[in-house]
């Protein structure tokens, strides 16, 4: 248990100050006594018991700086907030603090506020922090979640730019520095202020060419007026990533049918499908078939290596029913809603990063806050989850 981990750590250096510094036999013998009391509720799994014996020992002997710290930690990892607060409150009361173990308390402190969602206090101590050399690049990051967790990309974006180095919470600042700017015209767009939403997601672009999320909002935005821009922007995705081509095809074939130009969605399927390496694209299927035949539907699938899994899911649900159906609008329709109902009850999108699961594309995961790590799962990916869990 990580408990138990961080309490044996706080012992072991509690033991080695109490064996080096000189004091009084009669409290050494109590404090040892105590102390070992308390470790045996913990070696019993008794934390509770075990956490009260420590915090006795800490007025026993007031000076163990570092039983203070890890404790006060421990209560922070616990939930218990306003406790790990008092302890390192009470630990900056002492005039006599030195300067290091002052600071590592602030530290604490300013990671208590955190927390307990006390931002403002928090960000004040880590700026504070930050003009000191050992704590600056720690200070920096948690400065950067507290901006994102308050969405103040304005801020974010001015860290960032102010920063000597490339990397921050083991991600890249440019990246980062994108993912804030779309944040920024996502509020724009949300305002109807097109302008500036383009405007912005342009700069995310220019910052981090590779942002897919930029390339996907300016996609959007001039699909409002003008088509072949946004199919570009919708394409370069695609050549960015090829995990994005199914979620990405199905975008632009629902826009092509809102303006009635099947011509220019096959020409653009035809562009997608020649993409070297280019996953199983269902969509591509359906157009394909519904537009022209069967013929260069099954052509289509018979390229790819996996074409049984793409053709069970096809014959099973489909092309079993055109010897009863000469509509090809009933063909297709009944297709497409058995391949939108297989896809609704499945987790289409995945982390690369953690491995996180979700029906929807988040542009942060939710389990490990990094920026644009999910991506949609490729179609035969589906399917074989789905059967392995049949």
């Amino acid at each position: 248990m990580i408990y138990a981990f961080i309490i044996i750590t706080v012992i072991i250096l509690s033991s080695a100050y109490l064996y080096y510094k000189p004091k009084p036999k009669a409290t050494k013998n109590i404090f040892n006594a105590e102390y070992y009391r308390g470790l045996n509720y913990l070696l019993n799994n008794e934390e509770d018991k075990a956490f009260k014996i420590f915090a006795a020992l800490m007025d026993v002997d007031s000076s163990t700086i570092e039983t203070h710290l890890a404790l006060g930690g421990l209560y922070r990892k616990r939930g218990e907030f306003d406790k790990a607060i008092l302890i390192h409150q009470n630990l900056l009361s002492r005039p006599t603090l030195e300067i290091e173990l002052k600071n590592q308390a602030l530290y604490e402190l300013a990671k208590d506020f955190h927390s307990a969602g006390l931002y403002d206090r928090s960000e004040k101590i880590f700026k504070n922090l930050s003009e000191i050399k050992s704590y600056k690049e720690s200070c920096l990051g948690h400065l950067l979640k507290i901006y994102e967790v308050t969405k103040d990309w304005e801020k974010a974006i001015e860290l960032v730019k102010s920063m000597d180095t490339v990397f921050i919470n083991n991600q890249e600042t440019s990246p980062l520095l994108a993912q804030y700017y779309c944040e920024i015209s996502d509020l724009y767009n949300n305002q109807n202020q097109t302008e500036k939403a383009i405007a912005i997601s342009k700069k995310a672009l220019k910052t981090n060419p590779k942002c897919i999320r930029a390339n996907y909002q300016l996609a959007k935005y001039y699909s409002r007026n003008d088509i072949r821009i946004s199919v570009q922007y919708y394409y370069s995705i695609i050549i960015q990533n090829k995990n994005f081509g199914q979620y990405i095809v199905g975008q632009i074939i629902s826009l092509a049918k809102e303006l009635k130009n099947s011509g220019m969605i096959l020409k653009i399927l035809t562009t997608v499908s020649e993409i070297k390496d280019m996953p199983f694209i269902p969509d591509i299927y359906f157009f394909l078939l519904y537009e022209k035949d069967k013929d260069a539907a099954m052509a289509y699938i018979n390229v790819f290596d996996r074409a049984d899994l793409v053709n069970n899911f096809i014959i099973t649900h489909t092309l079993a029913s055109t010897e009863e159906q000469t509509d090809a609008d009933s063909i297709i329709y009944d297709l497409v809603n058995s391949y939108k109902n297989i896809f609704s009850s499945r987790h289409c999108f995945i982390c690369n990063n953690c491995g996180y699961k979700s029906n929807k594309l988040n542009w942060i995961c939710p389990s490990c806050n990094t920026w644009e790590t999910i991506v949609p799962k490729s179609v035969v990916d589906i399917m074989e989850d789905g059967r392995s869990s049949e």
